[in-house]
Protein backbone atom coordinates (compact mmCIF):
# COMPACT_ATOMS: atom_id res chain seq x y z
CA UNK A 1 0.00 0.00 0.00
CA UNK A 2 1.15 3.38 -0.82
CA UNK A 3 2.44 4.91 3.21
CA UNK A 4 0.46 8.49 1.92
CA UNK A 5 -2.53 6.87 1.15
CA UNK A 6 -2.42 5.04 4.40
CA UNK A 7 -1.75 7.90 6.27
CA UNK A 8 -4.75 9.98 4.55
CA UNK A 9 -7.18 6.77 5.24
CA UNK A 10 -6.09 6.64 9.09
CA UNK A 11 -6.19 10.72 9.03
CA UNK A 12 -9.82 10.43 7.67
CA UNK A 13 -10.47 7.72 10.41
CA UNK A 14 -9.17 10.07 13.03
CA UNK A 15 -10.99 13.28 12.38
CA UNK A 16 -14.06 13.22 9.85
CA UNK A 17 -14.88 9.77 11.40
CA UNK A 18 -14.63 11.55 14.76
CA UNK A 19 -17.48 13.78 14.17
CA UNK A 20 -19.56 11.04 14.73
CA UNK A 21 -20.14 12.05 17.98
CA UNK A 22 -21.20 15.42 16.75
CA UNK A 23 -23.62 14.08 14.14
CA UNK A 24 -25.34 11.64 16.79
CA UNK A 25 -26.02 14.97 18.63
CA UNK A 26 -27.63 16.66 15.98
CA UNK A 27 -29.97 13.50 15.50
CA UNK A 28 -30.82 12.50 19.46
CA UNK A 29 -29.21 14.78 21.77
CA UNK A 30 -30.62 12.41 24.88
CA UNK A 31 -29.18 9.14 23.93
CA UNK A 32 -25.49 11.16 22.84
CA UNK A 33 -25.42 12.74 26.24
CA UNK A 34 -26.61 9.68 27.89
CA UNK A 35 -23.58 7.59 25.46
CA UNK A 36 -21.04 10.61 26.01
CA UNK A 37 -19.61 9.62 29.84
CA UNK A 38 -19.38 6.33 28.75
CA UNK A 39 -17.21 6.90 25.32
CA UNK A 40 -14.62 9.24 27.47
CA UNK A 41 -13.95 6.60 29.62
CA UNK A 42 -13.59 3.95 26.62
CA UNK A 43 -11.30 6.74 25.10
CA UNK A 44 -9.40 7.06 28.57
CA UNK A 45 -8.33 3.43 28.22
CA UNK A 46 -7.78 3.64 24.74
CA UNK A 47 -5.57 6.70 24.69
CA UNK A 48 -3.24 5.09 27.60
CA UNK A 49 -3.16 1.80 26.36
CA UNK A 50 -1.78 3.06 23.01
CA UNK A 51 0.16 5.13 24.98
CA UNK A 52 2.54 3.15 27.38
CA UNK A 53 1.90 -0.07 25.30
CA UNK A 54 2.87 1.32 21.59
CA UNK A 55 4.01 5.02 21.62
CA UNK A 56 6.29 4.90 24.74
CA UNK A 57 8.31 1.37 24.09
CA UNK A 58 8.59 2.65 20.11
CA UNK A 59 9.18 6.34 21.41
CA UNK A 60 12.47 4.97 23.75
CA UNK A 61 13.49 2.68 20.55
CA UNK A 62 14.11 5.99 18.15
CA UNK A 63 14.73 8.05 20.39
CA UNK A 64 17.09 7.20 22.62
CA UNK A 65 18.16 9.06 26.11
CA UNK A 66 16.39 12.29 25.37
CA UNK A 67 12.89 10.39 25.00
CA UNK A 68 11.59 11.01 28.42
CA UNK A 69 12.93 14.85 28.31
CA UNK A 70 10.58 15.15 25.05
CA UNK A 71 7.74 13.31 26.99
CA UNK A 72 7.83 16.10 29.39
CA UNK A 73 7.86 18.76 26.40
CA UNK A 74 5.03 17.36 24.80
CA UNK A 75 2.71 17.00 27.98
CA UNK A 76 3.49 20.65 29.08
CA UNK A 77 3.03 22.27 25.38
CA UNK A 78 -0.18 20.40 25.05
CA UNK A 79 -0.88 21.52 28.48
CA UNK A 80 -0.53 25.30 26.85
CA UNK A 81 -2.05 24.99 24.09
CA UNK A 82 -5.18 23.25 25.49
CA UNK A 83 -5.17 26.07 28.13
CA UNK A 84 -4.49 29.06 26.21
CA UNK A 85 -7.11 27.90 23.43
CA UNK A 86 -8.86 24.51 23.13
CA UNK A 87 -10.96 25.10 26.30
CA UNK A 88 -11.80 28.58 25.86
CA UNK A 89 -15.11 28.13 25.81
CA UNK A 90 -15.10 26.00 29.36
CA UNK A 91 -14.33 29.11 31.26
CA UNK A 92 -17.17 30.83 29.43
CA UNK A 93 -20.59 30.61 30.31
CA UNK A 94 -22.44 33.82 29.02
CA UNK A 95 -24.26 33.57 25.42
CA UNK A 96 -22.49 36.44 24.36
CA UNK A 97 -19.19 35.85 25.54
CA UNK A 98 -19.61 32.42 23.79
CA UNK A 99 -20.38 33.90 20.24
CA UNK A 100 -17.71 36.11 20.60
CA UNK A 101 -15.74 32.97 20.93
CA UNK A 102 -16.97 31.04 18.01
CA UNK A 103 -13.36 31.57 16.21
CA UNK A 104 -11.20 30.64 18.65
CA UNK A 105 -13.03 27.25 19.50
CA UNK A 106 -13.05 26.53 15.92
CA UNK A 107 -9.39 27.46 15.53
CA UNK A 108 -8.29 25.77 18.83
CA UNK A 109 -9.89 22.64 17.13
CA UNK A 110 -8.19 22.94 14.14
CA UNK A 111 -4.85 23.01 16.05
CA UNK A 112 -5.63 20.23 18.10
CA UNK A 113 -6.83 18.51 14.61
CA UNK A 114 -3.45 19.43 13.08
CA UNK A 115 -1.46 17.67 15.68
CA UNK A 116 -3.47 14.50 15.25
CA UNK A 117 -2.48 14.31 11.89
CA UNK A 118 0.98 14.97 12.80
CA UNK A 119 0.75 12.20 15.40
CA UNK A 120 -0.87 9.68 12.73
CA UNK A 121 1.85 10.53 10.32
CA UNK A 122 4.88 9.94 12.33
CA UNK A 123 3.73 6.71 13.69
CA UNK A 124 2.73 5.32 10.67
CA UNK A 125 5.80 6.46 8.88
CA UNK A 126 7.73 3.77 11.70
CA UNK A 127 5.14 1.44 12.09
CA UNK A 128 1.75 1.14 10.07
CA UNK A 129 0.07 -1.21 12.88
CA UNK A 130 1.33 2.12 15.66
CA UNK A 131 -0.17 4.47 12.90
CA UNK A 132 -3.61 2.12 12.79
CA UNK A 133 -3.74 1.92 16.91
CA UNK A 134 -3.03 5.68 17.06
CA UNK A 135 -5.46 6.60 14.38
CA UNK A 136 -8.35 4.34 16.33
CA UNK A 137 -7.44 6.07 19.77
CA UNK A 138 -8.02 9.51 18.37
CA UNK A 139 -11.56 8.38 16.52
CA UNK A 140 -12.35 7.57 20.03
CA UNK A 141 -11.21 10.39 21.87
CA UNK A 142 -12.27 12.69 19.29
CA UNK A 143 -16.37 11.27 19.13
CA UNK A 144 -17.12 12.59 22.92
CA UNK A 145 -15.32 16.13 22.86
CA UNK A 146 -17.08 16.78 19.16
CA UNK A 147 -20.27 16.00 21.17
CA UNK A 148 -19.54 18.77 23.55
CA UNK A 149 -18.02 20.88 20.32
CA UNK A 150 -21.31 20.67 18.85
CA UNK A 151 -22.95 21.11 22.04
CA UNK A 152 -21.10 24.42 22.66
CA UNK A 153 -21.63 25.92 19.28
CA UNK A 154 -25.49 24.90 19.16
CA UNK A 155 -25.96 26.90 22.03
CA UNK A 156 -24.40 30.05 20.24
CA UNK A 157 -27.62 30.79 17.90
CA UNK A 158 -25.32 28.54 15.13
CA UNK A 159 -27.13 26.30 12.35
CA UNK A 160 -26.86 23.04 12.46
CA UNK A 161 -25.65 23.17 9.11
CA UNK A 162 -22.78 26.06 10.13
CA UNK A 163 -22.00 23.89 13.14
CA UNK A 164 -21.28 20.45 10.83
CA UNK A 165 -19.51 23.03 8.17
CA UNK A 166 -17.22 24.51 10.72
CA UNK A 167 -16.27 21.42 12.64
CA UNK A 168 -15.15 19.62 9.22
CA UNK A 169 -13.08 22.70 8.22
CA UNK A 170 -11.00 21.89 11.32
CA UNK A 171 -11.53 17.96 10.93
CA UNK A 172 -9.47 19.30 7.58
CA UNK A 173 -6.38 20.70 9.56
CA UNK A 174 -5.95 16.89 10.39
CA UNK A 175 -4.93 16.42 6.51
CA UNK A 176 -2.70 19.45 6.35
CA UNK A 177 -0.86 17.70 9.27
CA UNK A 178 -0.50 14.90 8.54
CA UNK A 179 0.69 15.68 4.65
CA UNK A 180 3.22 17.93 5.87
CA UNK A 181 4.81 15.53 7.86
CA UNK A 182 4.27 12.62 5.34
CA UNK A 183 6.68 15.35 3.00
CA UNK A 184 8.49 16.57 5.48
CA UNK A 185 9.61 13.90 8.47
CA UNK A 186 9.80 11.16 5.60
CA UNK A 187 13.25 12.92 4.70
CA UNK A 188 14.77 13.76 7.56
CA UNK A 189 14.40 10.15 9.66
CA UNK A 190 15.79 11.43 12.57
CA UNK A 191 12.93 13.81 13.47
CA UNK A 192 10.52 10.49 14.41
CA UNK A 193 11.88 9.43 17.40
CA UNK A 194 11.60 13.19 19.12
CA UNK A 195 7.75 13.17 17.22
CA UNK A 196 6.54 9.87 19.22
CA UNK A 197 8.31 11.14 21.87
CA UNK A 198 5.97 14.61 22.23
CA UNK A 199 3.23 12.25 20.75
CA UNK A 200 3.08 10.01 23.89
CA UNK A 201 3.33 13.33 26.28
CA UNK A 202 0.35 14.46 24.25
CA UNK A 203 -1.31 11.57 24.84
CA UNK A 204 -0.75 11.21 28.40
CA UNK A 205 -2.03 14.79 29.09
CA UNK A 206 -5.24 14.15 27.31
CA UNK A 207 -6.06 11.03 28.98
CA UNK A 208 -4.68 11.64 32.48
CA UNK A 209 -5.13 15.64 33.01
CA UNK A 210 -8.15 16.21 30.67
CA UNK A 211 -10.18 12.81 30.09
CA UNK A 212 -9.90 11.22 33.71
CA UNK A 213 -10.57 14.03 35.75
CA UNK A 214 -14.00 14.52 34.03
CA UNK A 215 -15.06 11.19 35.08
CA UNK A 216 -14.34 11.47 38.67
CA UNK A 217 -16.94 14.13 39.19
CA UNK A 218 -19.53 13.02 41.61
CA UNK A 219 -22.16 13.52 39.23
CA UNK A 220 -21.11 10.37 37.48
CA UNK A 221 -20.84 8.40 40.61
CA UNK A 222 -24.22 6.64 40.25
CA UNK A 223 -22.01 5.45 36.91
CA UNK A 224 -18.86 4.16 38.74
CA UNK A 225 -18.98 0.18 37.68
CA UNK A 226 -20.17 1.22 34.09
CA UNK A 227 -17.55 3.82 33.66
CA UNK A 228 -14.74 1.41 35.00
CA UNK A 229 -15.69 -1.37 31.98
CA UNK A 230 -16.05 0.53 29.39
CA UNK A 231 -12.19 2.02 30.70
CA UNK A 232 -11.02 -1.20 31.17
CA UNK A 233 -12.61 -2.52 27.62
CA UNK A 234 -11.19 0.20 26.14
CA UNK A 235 -7.81 -0.92 27.39
CA UNK A 236 -8.40 -4.51 26.33
CA UNK A 237 -9.36 -3.34 22.71
CA UNK A 238 -5.68 -1.66 22.21
CA UNK A 239 -3.82 -4.95 24.09
CA UNK A 240 -5.54 -7.17 21.66
CA UNK A 241 -4.58 -5.29 18.80
CA UNK A 242 -1.14 -4.86 19.37
CA UNK A 243 -0.88 -8.59 19.71
CA UNK A 244 -2.94 -9.68 16.70
CA UNK A 245 -2.45 -7.15 14.49
CA UNK A 246 0.21 -8.45 11.91
CA UNK A 247 3.79 -6.45 11.77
Amino acid sequence: MNPLLGILGLSFLGSVAGLLGGLILLWKEKFAREASVHLISFAAGVILAAAFLDLLPEAIEQGGEGTFILILVGLVIFFLIEDLVLHFHHHETHEHSLKSAVPLIVVGDSIHNFIDGVVISATFLTDPKLGVLVAIATFFHEIPQEIGDFAVLLSTGMSKTKVVFANLISAAATFVGAISTYFFVSRTEGLIGPLLALATGMFLYIASADILPELAHGEHRNLRWQIAAAFILGITLIFFLTKFIPD
